[in-house]
């Protein structure tokens, strides 16, 4: 098959790689700033994932039957069926009476299948056939393996006959959108599926298992790894779900581990020490905003709910699927796809008034168009009725005991909708439906950002509370003084304008059984505190080492790494101070300086020789497609910009004219709220009042000095650069550009 280019698609600002960064934790380490350790609570049930200490994106090694329904799950669920409980007695009693389960049917394999024709229905109803089957025998009590056999003939037909899957077939004049990427990712994962569990039956002969697995490497693998060799920004964010999913899926069902863990990186967009790109369906890109209340913008929520509550469909399949081999993506960056879920979720419901939830909303770039066109609210023309909830339903609910209601609303409207779309993996509430958590659980994931005047507060919510208390103290361990309630009917948040100082803040879940203990603790400094120094003067023969102030009140030092001839020469007093040759040159700092700032400040000197267009004295970002900058020459000028969906949504603040060049000049930025300032020299130069992102909704796995992503870096030198949580005021600027 030719596949298009794969830079059909990229970058403007190009996807050179540099040299290798520091490798970051697997999928299933807790990342910087992710909180999930906190956020995750402490389920009686199997609150850590299923395959044991060493997950397999580390290991390399799959546990077997290991996607949507293990051999654990297989078991609980005759047990439930056995014994008439409800839901699962039935649903079983639905699949057994539906037709798709009858032994009186044969397959329609195809040696090619396409999307834009009918030949895809053949590939589409023989897989919720097969499925539907598989589970008939799987959950049987005893097994019925006239079921199995049947599967097998349909994996069997399609091993012997599939070798392509496309988008329009040989001679069509209709469109080719390549949309044949999402029937790969979407019907590839629902196969490995089906293989996964009849692994299990003695029945499939070896050679014709092996068979249908040489058959999903050579037609579905390729198309989906391919996608996501390198991120394609261009598409939406259910392209990279469905190829994630695909991925993972016969990653696992044929024992690929480098399919996997593409999978994994992918979503959790770790980069393993190279720079690239990742597309919209990684968890950073995905959730394009974090409003208050841990109310995450999906990607999709722009365009319509149907597209929307795909995403929420596929993600629950790929995050249950790392789960049950050891890899907890559902935690990460503090359950940000709950946060996703509970806001898209809520988009599809209605209040009391049947009308729909007015939904916050960050203008947000539509990734098809190429040029600026940004959506400006939430497509809420039609409430999806789509069975996508249960997974994550009852992962953060019933297994972890968090509170997720808008998600719980959608599992009750939509569990009694029959069956399911070619979407979707049928009979989801008997395959993922489990037993609550048992007793409440803490409030957790309590998070404090800095935004104008306010400490705003975020944390999740307890299954069972009625309200939370929300506290203050001047200590870490206490005492705490009561701020308020908040109803456990409300978005989860709460802001606050203490006095100047250091405080802490705890929440506490109220009600019948509520536990004695609270959330954990979260430190924030009002109007703010430094975050990092580093003078780069070479003095004591420090070189690049320098101090950084946690959000924990501690500090340590940390140390940059020069890159590609990065080197020492005159600085400002009589000192040194980094020399960066406009062609490759920069200092690597770590990741994690900027994931929990709202309003911050950024500032250092900097010495031009020349100026390049849109070299970089700073970059800071998930990747090149989300990110911030300071670019002595872009633009009409030097400027100071801010992106989470590419360049095409850039929000920047920019004097009027460049850098001055040959002599040291102080450059600083800061963001209070919505209003960015730029300074030179200690002066303001420019301002805006246009800007919703921040730092930690941009990520900052990759941040730089002298250079960005790809072009030739800063022709200069660089001294004394510092990072503040909170706006500096003009006085400190004005301070700091006389130091």
């Amino acid at each position: 098959m030719n596949l298009p280019d794969p830079a059909r698609r990229a970058f403007s600002l190009g996807l050179g790689l540099f040299p290798l960064l520091p490798l970051l934790p697997g999928c299933g380490a807790n990342l910087e700033g992710s909180e999930s350790a906190q956020a995750a609570g402490q389920g009686e049930h199997q609150s850590t994932p299923a395959s044991g200490p060493v997950p397999a994106s580390v290991s390399g090694v799959f546990h077997h039957p290991g996607l949507l329904v293990t051999e654990d799950d297989a078991t609980r669920i005759r047990a439930l069926i056995k014994a008439g409980q409800e839901p699962w007695t039935g649903w079983w009693n639905k699949l057994c009476a539906e037709r798709f389960a009858t032994l009186n049917t044969n397959p329609q394999p195809l040696p090619a299948v396409y999307r834009a024709d009918g030949s895809k229905n053949n590939l589409y109803v023989d897989i919720q056939r097969a499925w539907t089957l598989v589970l008939r025998w799987k959950l049987s009590d005893p097994q019925d393996d006239r079921y199995a056999a049947k599967a097998v003939e349909f994996l069997d037909a399609w091993a012997n006959t599939l070798k392509e899957v496309g988008t329009v077939p040989p001679g069509s004049t209709a469109h080719d959108d390549h949309t044949f990427i999402i029937l790969a990712g979407i019907q590839g994962h629902q196969l490995a599926q089906i293989g996964e569990i009849l692994r299990t039956y003695s029945g499939w002969a070896p050679e014709n298992l092996k068979r249908f697995q040489d058959m999903m490497l050579k037609v579905f693998a390729p198309v989906s790894s391919w996608f996501l060799s390198d991120g394609r920004i261009g598409s939406h964010a259910n392209w990279d779900m469905a190829s994630m999913a695909a991925a993972m899926a016969i990653g696992v069902f044929c024992d690929q581990p480098d399919l996997y863990r593409l999978a994994c990186d992918c979503y959790a967009g770790n980069n393993r020490g190279k720079l690239r790109t990742f597309g919209n369906g990684s968890i950073v890109h995905g959730v394009y905003f974090m409003h208050p209340g841990h109310f995450g913008q999906w990607e999709e929520s722009g365009r319509d709910q149907g597209h929307s509550t795909l995403g929420m469909s596929l993600g629950g399949d790929l995050l249950e699927m790392a789960w049950n081999q050891g890899d907890d993506l559902y935690g990460l960056y503090n359950n940000r796809f709950l946060a996703a879920a509970e806001y898209v979720a809520r988009s599809n419901l209605l209040d009391e008034n049947g009308k729909p939830y007015p939904m916050p909303y960050a203008r947000e770039q539509d990734p098809t168009q190429p040029h600026p066109n940004p959506w400006t609210q939430v497509n809420q023309s039609f409430q999806h009725g789509r069975n996508a909830w249960e997974p994550i339903y009852n992962h953060y609910v019933n297994r972890m005991g968090l509170a997720a209601p808008n998600v719980a609303r959608m599992v009750t409207w939509c569990e009694p909708k029959y069956g399911g779309s070619s979407d979707d993996v049928w009979w989801p509430t008997l395959i993922h439906r489990r037993v609550p958590a048992g007793s409440m659980k803490p409030a957790s994931g309590l998070t404090a950002h800095l935004r104008g005047d306010r400490v705003v507060l975020s944390w999740w919510g307890s299954v069972g509370a009625t309200s939370y208390a929300v506290r203050r103290g001047a200590k870490a361990n206490g005492p705490f003084i009561l701020l308020g309630t908040v109803s456990a009917s409300e978005l989860l948040t709460y802001s606050d304008a203490p006095p100047n100082g250091v405080w802490f803040y705890q929440v506490t879940a109220e009600g019948t059984g509520a536990p004695s203990g609270g959330s954990n603790v979260a430190r924030i400094a009002v109007p703010g505190e430094l975050r990092l120094a580093m003078p780069l003067n070479g003095v004591n023969n420090s070189g690049t080492a320098g101090t950084v102030f946690t959000t924990a009140g501690t500090s340590a030092s940390v140390e940059g790494t020069l890159l590609d001839g990065a080197a020492w020469g005159d600085g400002r007093r009589n000192d040194k101070a980094l020399v960066f040759d406009g062609q490759k040159a920069g200092l690597q700092l770590p990741s994690g300086l900027f994931s929990d700032l709202d309003d911050f400040s950024v500032s250092l000197w900097a010495y031009a020789n020349s100026l390049h267009w849109d070299s970089c004295l700073f970059f800071s970002g998930q990747d090149a497609f989300s990110c911030m900058f300071i670019a002595p020459q872009t633009g009409s000028g030097l400027r100071f910009g801010i992106y989470g969906a590419t360049h095409n949504d850039v929000q920047f603040v920019e004097a009027p004219w460049f850098m001055p060049t040959r002599r040291w000049v102080h450059v600083a930025v800061t963001l209070r709220g919505n209003t960015a300032r730029l300074y030179v020299d200690g002066t303001e130069v420019a301002k805006s009042d246009d800007i919703l992102l921040s730092p930690r909704q941009v990520g900052d796995q990759v941040t730089f000095l002298g250079r960005n992503w790809a072009h030739p870096s800063f022709n200069g030198r660089i001294q004394d650069f510092r990072v503040h949580a909170g706006a500096l005021s003009a006085a400190e600027v004005a301070a700091l550009a006389q130091a």
